[in-house]
């Protein structure tokens, strides 16, 4: 009998623990996070104190924060599936709505999103997320073979191309002003998220290219009212290629060509790359008309990645072309994440990422990439984005009267640019206009000949020298289409002064930062960052 009930008493604490472990099993959790970045434009400011609220499948809400001030919120979240899929709204007071649906997060990682959130165009109060998008995907051109959705999911498909059709209803009061489609990540402009497509219209189909992508692949459909409200859809594709042998191309290097591996833009004066606010001055178009002085302080950052394409190479005759190039970026050197898929005609990257910071150290690689396997990563090193600078203008200052005739120009760099690795050199220009009604004239310093722009290059912080003696060459009279003939200004006359470059550069062998305060020319800047200000001085007797 005793034999009976210790058996029994076993079984019982067997069962018990056996089926603890089943319950267990059949609860386990998957946690995983979701970091989230948001900026008011791309390459541009973080917003801070946005609402950032994550649903579910089923539109109740997860979880709900405030950005800080980098824009950054990390959501810690449970999962008792191994894949999850959410919705991410964003929103603040005087700004447009964001939101991203059908986020697909898997257990036990951590995903990175970055996400605009705009300022309203027209009625904050109607910042709305009621935009519905429809689509369709197809495997061929005549758009016959439908890929089935279900779940967020199409079906497996080898193609090289993904056809779609989109149709878009806008409940927010305002007509659609933009659809973008992009495989991999989210879209916006072109400048920076390309390749995308964008159209204007309601009703939409095309197709959209696959190099460069293998297994699980999100496509984002992506809608902008005319008030700025953004609602983008992702769409998941299980995308099956054949893997072959390949003699791959180690991707070389520009430095290797006596070139720049990485460029880092700050610039004054930001641009938001989705409205007309581009600069499109020259040089060259500087006629008898001075420009207008920008008096936007908003930033751009950046950074250009280069890299040698295959056609370009030494290695073009003895490798395979590559379907694409992946890139990977570091924060610390050490861990290196994908960031991006380039098309092989392509030999750049912009990063715009949200997650850049002034003096904060970014390293890069890149490799190709053969459907599904990936050569040898090229280490492109690293660079340091600049802080910007400002100007303190000394003589003469803007309202100055009785100014001699042959005046001091003098200026000098707040908060001068610093790096860890090297020192700045500066590039300054000066422009001088006469702008009175009967001898219209602007001015330049020229080293030789007419008319050769040129600059002033200093690792110093300040500039000064008198009219008579400029620091470089002499000036130049545009107007009069020659060298201004005499030593002083004129008497009793009103003239306006600026920096139309004033640009600081911090060099190293693999890499240059541009900290760009103005560049009228576009001798640094690719859009041209016009003067903050023009000093206005009357000048004397003497």
């Amino acid at each position: 009998m005793k034999k009976v009930l210790i058996f029994g008493a076993m079984f019982l604490f067997v069962f018990l623990l056996f089926s603890g472990c089943v319950q267990q099993f059949l609860s386990q959790e998957y946690p995983a996070s979701l970091e989230i970045y948001v900026a008011d434009y791309r390459s541009g400011a973080a917003v801070d104190e946005a609402t950032v609220t994550v649903f579910d499948e089923s539109g109740s809400m997860v979880a709900e924060k405030t950005t800080d001030e980098k824009g950054f919120v990390k959501f810690d979240l449970k999962m008792n599936d191994t894949v999850k899929y959410f919705d991410v709204k964003i929103e603040k007071e005087n700004y447009a709505v964001t939101r991203l649906n059908n986020y697909m997060i898997s257990g036990l990682e951590t995903k990175k999103l970055e996400l605009t959130l705009r300022k309203t165009s027209y009625d904050t109060s109607k910042a709305s997320d009621n935009i519905t998008i429809n689509a369709s995907f197809f495997e061929d051109e005549g758009m016959s073979k439908t890929l089935n959705l279900t779940k967020f999911n199409l079906n497996k498909f080898s193609g090289n191309e993904l056809y779609y059709k989109i149709d878009v209803l806008s409940g927010t009061g305002y007509d659609v002003k933009y659809v973008y489609v992009k495989v991999g990540g989210v879209p916006g402009s072109g400048f920076f998220t390309n390749p995308r497509n964008i159209y204007y219209d309601t009703e939409v189909e095309g197709s959209i290219s696959l190099d460069g992508f293998s297994g699980k692949v999100p496509v984002f459909v992506a809608v902008f009212d005319q008030n700025e409200n953004l609602v983008v859809n992702a769409y998941y594709l299980t995308l099956v290629k054949d893997s072959g042998d390949y003699n791959m191309y180690v991707v070389e290097k520009p430095s290797d060509s006596g070139f720049v591996n990485l460029k880092a833009y700050t610039r004054r004066a930001g641009i938001k790359f989705y409205s007309n606010d581009i600069q499109k001055s020259t040089v060259s178009e500087m006629k008898f008309e001075k420009p207008n002085a920008a008096p936007d302080k908003d930033l751009n950052m950046w950074i250009e990645v280069n890299w040698i394409k295959w056609e370009d190479s030494s290695a073009s005759s003895t490798t395979d072309k590559p379907e694409a190039y992946v890139v990977y970026r570091s924060f610390d050197g050490v861990n290196y994440e994908l960031i991006a898929r380039v098309p092989a005609d392509m030999n750049y990257y912009r990063d715009s990422s949200a997650q850049l910071e002034a003096g904060k150290e970014v390293w890069y690689k890149v490799g190709s990439y053969y459907s599904g396997k990936i050569s040898s990563l090229t280490d492109l090193g690293s660079v340091v984005p600049l802080g910007m600078f400002d100007i303190k203008y000394i003589s003469p200052t803007d309202g100055a009267t009785d100014v001699s005739t042959n005046p001091t120009f003098e200026w000098e760099v707040v908060n001068p640019v610093v790096s860890t690795e090297g020192t700045a050199v500066y590039l300054f220009d000066i422009w001088l206009y006469d702008n009175t009604v009967n001898d219209l004239g602007y001015y330049s310093l020229s080293t030789s000949g007419y008319p050769k722009y040129s600059f002033i290059v200093t690792d110093a912080t300040s500039v000064s020298f008198a009219f008579n003696e400029p620091i470089v060459g002499w000036w130049v009279d545009y107007a009069a289409g020659g060298w201004y003939q005499f030593n002083t200004l004129q008497k009793n006359k009103t003239y306006e002064w600026g920096n139309e470059l004033a640009v600081a550069i911090v060099s190293d062998e693999d890499s240059e930062a541009y900290s760009i305060y103005a560049d009228q020319g576009k001798v640094v800047d690719p859009f041209g960052i016009e003067a903050e200000i023009y000093n206005t001085f009357t000048t004397g007797e003497n």
